[in-house]
């Protein structure tokens, strides 16, 4: 299956004129425990840092980003606890220009997670306050702003985002 990019000889063989800022589309979760607001973080296997970030990966050509998440966590490894039934309708975008992505992201309500053991993306998958800051650059400030903007009532963690920049 081939990954939804956005490569300009695609566009043309398709006949699509409009120019768009990325070259590649993903689907991840912010995933919320709800007894303490804990965000799952998942340290994949390529990294030699120790940041985390959020479950998910690249939307395949003609999946939808809905059907890329739980793809995606089948594939790393992850069967959520629970989760809350209305989670499509909470979604985030986000522009990543280093990489020229769009991210959508899930926000997600669980009683838990379980998580397989390693698998060959992902090393490790655990709780994190949302007060710690181990995410890639300005994840942390963009986790805990979406959090803010919806679902307010499992909000632990304030960030100013001028403290980032």
């Amino acid at each position: 299956m081939m990954r939804a990019t956005l490569d300009p000889r695609q566009k043309k063989a398709a006949g699509i004129s409009i120019e768009l800022p990325f070259d590649q589309v993903t689907a991840r979760a912010i995933i919320l425990r709800r007894k303490d607001g804990a965000v799952l973080g998942v340290l994949h296997g390529h990294r030699t840092d120790g940041k985390y970030t959020l479950p998910g990966g690249h939307v395949d050509d003609g999946e939808s980003a809905d059907q890329t998440l739980l793809r995606e966590l089948a594939e790393e490894g992850i069967r959520l606890v629970a989760p809350d039934e209305n989670w499509r309708e909470r979604l985030v975008v986000d522009y990543y220009h280093p990489t020229k992505t769009l991210n959508l992201w899930y926000l997600l309500r669980v009683e838990d997670i379980v998580f397989a053991g390693r698998t060959k993306e992902v090393q490790e998958a655990r709780w994190l306050d949302q007060s710690q800051s181990v995410w890639y650059p300005s994840l942390h400030e963009k986790i805990v702003l979406a959090i803010q903007d919806n679902l307010p009532d499992m909000l632990k963690a304030h960030v100013s985002v001028l403290e980032s920049w």
